[in-house]
């Protein structure tokens, strides 16, 4: 998410028919809006909004568990207000818990698993189809719907030994035995996924603040004679964390996400030194993660940062922005923090040259390179391994210009990534040239006649892909599609600040979630880019 080099190239001008005044206005209103979230400490502690697919996890567990209480009838309400959602998993979702809370058979057949897994998996990147489709078909099982006729256990039945990450292996171990108990089935493998869903402790903490995964755990473990007790703790140490509008959401928090994305969005932007020193001194301090026992399968990414206090599970995208945040604010101070999470970077890089999301040895993804590549850029030692991550995002660039999905719905989440990961290109590298050039291409193809960008191409503008959309192209040479970006942007700015919109987070993969700030963040990060690229916008290189 890095700024690049303002010399290199040479500052747009500015737009036709855009004001110098009202962006730094309106950049000014936002750092305010987004300064002003951050604690006495400089973190920023952003509550995820409630989701259909917890909420109807949570319902369900309570039918089955025979609760009944002030809490289920604040759910009911949450859920009852999603039964016409546009989204049809979630209304089928909605439906099935409600009716399942009322005492009806809410009938159905495998055929409406299998329908809406294949919806799913449309959106998810194909290394992950096969464990996302039992995840839809462990989940609608538990609200009474019939398995289709492919459904099975993971891995054959097989004790799995494939790397995974703490969070993933999980989640496999709950499905094992969700659909195990609904095929019938009990063996080595669903004693293996017992014993590893006990290892989190269900019964007195929401572990690693995964609410989702602490209710597929509950969910195995109804079906599992003799651990009676431990869901019911279980369901009530979940029912701390719901929302007030009755619902649940995905995670508890995601602390350190918020705080280094928000710091580089203040950094960029021009925000107060004093508050951006002190984000980065409680960032630093968080490397690490929480001290619980890692349960990944392989060499997890350790040395470096997890999304929150609360999580033990490193990952390259939170690495690599705390890294990037740390170097921008104070490289000097942070120098052994900074040289510790390099090398927990490194050490996960895969032999293609790519990086994955947790864990040596998992596939590579391009949204997870760009990321560590924008890390490492500011460290000539890196500079051979950087080379590799590049040459692998110019292999995985598709024919039209861009990546697979990552950790967004939005197409242009990846884009604007891996154009800032170019940035950091030699000279004579010709391939990373090649592939910037067809990223502005595609990007500049598919902005709408509004000045903004959608999630999909066709799709209507919104706040955060038209926002990435922007960042990209203030690295390219031409002022009128930047000029027509900011104008969108600039007429749909609140009056405190803010923006809006639907989110693009995605987790697990593709389902979305919500943390308000997080459309705010990127918004303010693409006028960051702005003041540095164009002329008379603010930027040192700029003016």
């Amino acid at each position: 998410m890095k700024i690049a080099d303002p010399a290199r190239p040479a500052p747009l001008p500015l737009p036709d028919g855009v004001s110098p005044d009202e962006v730094r206005r309106a950049t000014a209103r936002l750092i305010a809006y987004v300064g002003d979230r951050a604690d006495a400490d400089g973190a920023i502690r952003e509550q995820c909004e409630s989701r259909v697919l917890e909420s109807a996890l949570a319902l369900s567990l309570m039918a089955r568990t025979g609760t009944d209480s002030p809490p289920r009838g604040r759910l009911l309400g949450y859920l009852r207000g999603h039964q016409e959602s546009p989204d049809p998993l979630d209304r089928v979702l909605a439906s099935r818990a409600i009716g399942l809370a009322a005492g009806r058979d809410p009938g159905g057949d495998g055929a409406l698993a299998g329908a809406l897994a294949s919806g799913v998996l449309d959106a998810a990147p194909g290394f992950i189809s096969t464990r996302r489709r039992l995840m839809v078909y462990a989940v609608l099982s538990v609200l009474g719907c019939p398995l289709p006729a492919d459904a099975g256990l993971p891995g054959g039945g097989r004790i799995p030994t494939d790397p995974l990450h703490s969070w993933a292996a999980v989640q496999q171990a709950a499905i094992t035995l969700i659909l195990a108990g609904a095929l019938g089935e009990r063996n080595r493998a669903t004693e293996a996924a017992l014993d590893t869903l006990l290892a989190t402790d269900p019964a007195g903490t929401v572990w690693e603040g995964y609410a989702l995964m602490h209710l597929l755990v509950l969910h195995a473990l109804a079906g599992t004679p003799g651990h009676e007790e431990t869901v019911r703790r279980g369901l009530a140490t979940l029912l701390r964390h719901q929302r007030t509008d009755g619902g649940f959401p995905f995670v508890l928090e995601m602390d350190n996400w918020c705080t280094s994305t928000g710091g580089l969005a203040l950094h960029a932007a021009g925000a107060d030194p004093a508050l951006l020193r002190r984000m980065a001194a409680t960032l630093a301090a968080r490397r690490g993660g929480a001290p619980l026992r890692s349960l990944s399968r392989g060499t997890a990414l350790t040395g470096g940062w997890s999304m929150s206090p609360l999580v033990a599970q490193n990952d390259v995208d939170d690495t690599s922005c705390a890294l990037e945040f740390l170097q921008a604010v104070d490289p000097v101070a942070h120098a052994g923090t900074v040289r510790g999470g390099v090398a927990a970077l490194l050490a996960v890089q895969g032999a293609d040259g790519g990086f994955p999301t947790y864990v040596e040895g998992a596939s590579s993804e391009p949204c997870m390179t760009a990321a560590a590549v924008c890390a490492l850029g500011p460290h000539p030692a890196a500079a051979p391994r950087r080379e590799k991550a590049l040459a692998f995002l110019a292999d995985s660039q598709q024919a039209d210009g861009g990546f697979e999905p990552g950790w967004s719905r939005s197409r242009l989440h990846s884009l604007f990534r891996v154009r800032l990961a170019a940035c950091t290109a030699g000279r004579d590298d010709r391939r990373s040239a090649a592939m910037a050039v067809r990223i502005e291409r595609t990007v500049c193809e598919t902005q709408n006649a509004d000045g903004g960008w959608g999630m999909r191409p066709g799709d209507p503008s919104d706040d955060i892909s038209t926002a990435y959309g922007l960042i990209t192209l203030c690295h390219a040479d031409d002022p009128r599609p930047v000029g027509a970006a900011l104008t969108w942007l600039l007429e749909r700015q609140k009056a405190d600040g803010s923006y809006g919109g639907p989110p693009d987070m995605v987790g697990p993969r593709p389902f979305a979630y919500h943390f308000p700030l997080l459309t705010d963040i990127p918004v303010l990060l693409a006028f960051g880019h702005a003041r540095a690229r164009v002329r008379h916008l603010g930027g040192s290189g700029a003016r």
